[in-house]
């Protein structure tokens, strides 16, 4: 948007009858370039920008909530229906409101992770799936066809095939009417939290963090952070995972990732230095992504993107009408190692992001909507907690980290999540309905 304004300022200084031709040419020929930069914006951060936005801002509300409490669930949509499967939870469970900083994290049983639910959202009623053969926390997701496919994450159950960088694949499918687990090909690695997307038969995995084989490094931090890619396609199987060409910045985990036609789009994430890290402490080596990227099929080419309006990991992404991606929640605002546009904007804490980003894949260019996603309400046992949070921003609420979003038609369903609470996780489903 400067760019344009600075453009048309320019050329409004110089004479008009410096061209050759009358006053009434010159007024055409200005009208004319005028509305060819107003329609045509120059790449990069739009937030005010108004024309032709088909997207004009999306409304929120609260929807069924889930079978149970969870976060990180493995998602996608087949036909009319959300099918979601892995990460804790499971049929009646209640969490325990018991938690400390210290014994806490024991209190909190969260069963095996092998659970699954479908939300039919024509009549927004649940059933149960079959259980999965394993149970995963952190299981990335896709639908192709009328099949879901689960992959990577940590595997905590059974206690024998227990790995926290998994590389199994699993495909649930409806044989003779009931839904079924199957066994699929192994990727070539093992990955903690890459980001995942479907392109026609083709499943395309990218980034995370891999362990390579070495121990655990800590808790959710297993490993090395990779920009590595690789793919499947669902219709020839035998050929198993196929590598692409990697990610072209920085490695990355929880980067926000979707499909249109041939072209995956990758945007943010976020990383850490291992090699920085003294007496095993990551505090102060949490990095955040803020550039975009898009990896044609067919091509096999990287495009760099314009940046982010913010740096941010964790943000789920859709795509509508094969033209625009919709962004909504994750983190945002950790500090930027790599050269970005935006440096001088970045506050000096980190935040939830409650803003929906649009970024229209045709004029490459982003914008902020009007509405936010409402932020989780402050439980009362954490309300001193959240008020005086040193080193993260949560004056403006409580985030909703892990939360699986889904579209189906002009809806979203952003479902469950990451929560500051006694039980770390919600049930809570927000639907928001697209105003075009």
């Amino acid at each position: 948007m400067k760019m344009r304004c600075q453009n048309a300022k320019l050329f409004l200084r110089r004479p008009l009858g410096l061209g050759g031709g009358d006053m009434r040419s010159n007024l055409v020929f200005l009208v004319l370039l005028l509305s060819a930069v107003l329609i045509h914006p120059v790449g990069g951060f739009a937030e005010n920008r108004t024309a032709e936005v088909e997207i004009k801002d999306i409304h929120w509300e609260m929807g069924p909530p889930m079978p149970w409490p969870t976060k990180g669930q493995a998602q996608a949509v087949i036909g009319e229906t959300i099918v979601a499967a892995g990460s804790p939870g499971y049929p009646g469970w209640v969490p325990s409101s018991k938690y400390s900083t210290g014994k806490g994290w024991q209190l909190r049983e969260r069963g095996q992770h092998k659970h699954g639910w479908e939300l039919d959202t024509r009549n927004m009623k649940y059933s149960l799936l079959p259980d999965m053969p394993v149970g995963i926390k952190w299981p990335q997701g896709v639908a192709i066809g009328r099949d879901l496919y689960v992959f990577t994450g940590w595997i905590v159950w059974p206690e024998d095939q227990r790995v926290n960088t998994s590389d199994r694949m699993f495909r649930l499918s409806k044989q003779s009417g009931e839904w079924k687990w199957k066994e699929m090909p192994s990727l070539r690695i093992g990955r903690f939290l890459p980001g995942g997307a479907a392109s026609g038969t083709t499943i395309v995995v990218l980034g995370g963090q891999a362990t390579f084989g070495a121990n655990t490094f800590s808790g959710d931090h297993p490993g090395a952070y990779v920009n590595s890619v690789e793919a499947f396609n669902t219709a020839v199987p035998e050929k198993g995972w196929r590598d692409l060409p990697p990610i072209p910045g920085l490695a990355r985990e929880s980067p926000t990732t979707t499909a249109i036609g041939k072209n995956i789009y990758v945007f943010g994430g976020d990383h850490v230095n291992y090699a920085e890290a003294r007496d095993g402490k990551l505090d102060g080596l949490i990095r955040h992504c803020a550039d975009g990227y898009v990896l044609n099929l067919e091509t096999l080419r990287w495009k760099r993107l314009p940046d982010l309006p913010f740096p941010a990991h964790g943000m789920e992404a859709v795509s509508y009408k094969d033209r625009y991606i919709i962004m909504a929640g994750g983190i945002k605002n950790y500090r930027v190692d790599h050269p970005y546009e935006h440096a001088g904007r970045i506050p000096k804490m980190p935040s939830p992001n409650f803003d929906v980003v649009v970024f229209d894949t045709q004029e490459e260019s982003y914008r902020i909507l009007p509405t936010q996603i409402p932020p989780y309400p402050i439980h009362p046992e954490r309300r001193e907690q959240v008020l005086n949070s040193k080193g993260f921003d949560l004056s403006k609420g409580v985030y909703r980290l892990a939360a699986e979003l889904s579209r189906v038609d002009n809806r979203l369903f952003l479902c469950g999540g990451e929560v500051v609470s006694p039980h770390n996780v919600t049930d809570e489903v927000v639907v928001g309905t697209i105003i075009d």
